[in-house]
């Protein structure tokens, strides 16, 4: 419960202010010092906020701690830079906007640690080498299917097992 209010407050700060910032380091700057005035210690919050102009392909990212998003360009993956500490961590945090284009048929995917450390009845994890090996390989595929051949894979990897984590993913293809 605590984590869905604290996901929403972010939510509706990030609405509110992200119009009025046209530095995406500025804005990670004033959200974390927001989160860090408001919070309890030892909140935390990762957040990948991205700003897309389609017309030219360009976007504009802030990660907060969250993991490198990947850019799928052809069967090439690039990682995006890794970024800023996670919001309400420290009030000195200090956060970098990432600037990158998109080509048609590029495909910018986040995701959460939980894709990557979903875990089998072995205690393997799905692993960050296999997403590597699919991504490619889904590429060519429209971004909803990508996202569902990719849950559907790690449905059948993890099997029977308990789930230890939510699994997020955003996945935006340019047409």
């Amino acid at each position: 419960m605590r984590a869905a209010l604290l996901t929403a407050k972010l939510q509706a700060t990030i609405r509110a202010l992200a119009p009025d910032f046209n530095s995406l380091s500025d804005l990670g700057d004033k959200l974390n010092h927001i989160f860090c005035r408001d919070s309890l210690p030892n909140l935390f919050a990762s957040v990948v906020y991205a700003e897309i102009q389609p017309e030219h392909g360009l976007v504009r990212l802030l990660n907060a701690g969250h993991l490198p998003p990947l850019i799928l360009r052809g069967g090439s993956i690039e990682r995006t830079d890794k970024g800023g500490m996670a919001l309400g961590l420290s009030p000195q945090a200090t956060f970098n906007e990432q600037r990158f284009t998109l080509g048609t048929n590029d495909m910018l995917f986040v995701y959460s640690d939980g894709l990557t450390e979903a875990q089998n009845d072995q205690g393997t994890f799905f692993g960050e080498s296999k997403l590597l090996e699919l991504l490619p390989q889904l590429a060519p595929y429209p971004a909803q299917v990508v996202g569902e051949k990719l849950l559907a894979e790690v449905d059948r990897f993890i099997g029977d097992a308990r789930a230890f984590d939510d699994i997020s993913i955003a996945i935006l293809k340019r047409l």
